[in-house]
């Protein structure tokens, strides 16, 4: 009894499987026929639509939701943009070699409009501003060495609490702050520059550390050359100008160009308070032609190079400093 059941049970779903598979069949063939007779197939597909037809006209005489729903697909597919069995209705595009889309690439971010401009503009502003804040934040380094140095504690603890401060917050946090809160108010009246707030703020987070740079470099210096300058008869400032300050300025050359270099790279954030420095300038030129490689790589470039020429000035610096070349210049052993 068990194995009869069994065997008509399998017998009708083997039936319902092939008619299910018969059903689908003839909607696949009918919706390949409906796209080709759409976009203008060829005539042995647009009669397999009529067969298709045929097959499901029973269907359709009693069924009106069905039919309405074929319809209203028919339509949809027909109207589409489908590309099937090799319609050559419209032209294949041009295929451009590798150079031919880097040349375009390349006029589209330097050359049309003339967007090499921006360039140019966004560097200056970004030289402008390293240039400002570090001379702004060497005069406030200068202070603060001077308050960490002295034997006073209302002036050397507000010091260490400010070197604290800025080493311990992030510097695009502090621009934001002095951009949105610190100078808030003075920007509608007065007319405040976003270039002059990424100055005082990059200045304030230059100072933190080339302050530190100083107060090393003048610890560094034996106490016994100083106490040689005062028995000579050298004043207070004397001592400062002619003994402290030129062996502290070699020692702390090095470092201090490590410095410098890192601020001309920290101004790239202030494109975040709207200033239209080199990497601002590339993101509005990536923006306007969605190209990524030329913009960013040209900035990339830009930066390396300004960077090369500072770290070769600073070199210079310090070549000039030592004292070794110096005798050697006297000598005439050396031109430079």
């Amino acid at each position: 009894m068990r194995t009869k059941l069994y065997t008509v049970s399998s017998g009708s779903s083997s039936r319902s499987l092939r008619r299910c598979f018969l059903v689908l069949s003839l909607l696949t063939i009918a919706l390949f026929a409906l796209l080709c007779e759409g976009r203008g197939g060829n005539r042995a597909v647009s009669s397999g639509l009529q067969v298709a037809r045929g097959c499901f006209a029973p269907y359709d005489a009693g069924d009106s939701v069905r039919t309405d729903l074929r319809s209203f697909l028919y339509t949809r597919i027909a109207d589409s943009d489908f590309v099937l069995f090799g319609d050559t209705s419209s032209p294949a595009p041009e295929r451009k070699s590798f150079w031919e889309k880097q040349r375009r690439s390349f006029e589209k971010t330097f050359i049309i409009e003339g967007r090499w401009r921006l360039f140019a503009n966004g560097l200056a502003v970004t030289l402008g501003i390293t240039v400002a804040s570090a001379i702004l934040g060497t005069f406030f380094a200068f202070l603060q060495c001077c308050m960490r140095r002295s034997t006073r504690k209302w002036l050397r603890y507000p010091a260490k609490f400010y070197i604290g401060l800025m080493q311990g917050t992030p510097i695009l946090v502090i621009l934001l702050i002095m951009y949105y809160v610190v100078f808030a108010k003075f920007q509608a009246p007065w007319g405040l520059e976003k270039e002059i707030v990424a100055t005082i703020s990059l200045a304030l987070n230059f100072a933190a550390y080339a302050g530190e740079m100083m107060r090393t470099g003048v610890d560094s210096i034996d106490k016994g050359l100083i106490e040689a300058a005062r028995a000579l008869g050298f004043g207070r400032f004397q001592v400062f100008s002619k003994v402290i300050f030129p062996i502290a300025t070699r020692r702390i050359i090095p470092v201090y160009k490590g410095e410098f270099i890192s601020l001309l790279k920290t101004t790239s954030i202030v494109g975040y308070i709207a200033t239209q420095d080199l990497t601002k300038a590339s993101d509005i030129v990536r923006a306007r032609t969605y190209e990524a490689f030329f913009p960013l790589v040209a900035t990339a470039l830009i930066y390396l190079l300004s960077a090369h020429i500072l770290a070769s000035f600073f070199a210079f610096m310090e070549y000039r400093l030592n004292p070794v070349n110096r005798r050697k210049r006297a000598k005439g052993e050396v031109n430079v």
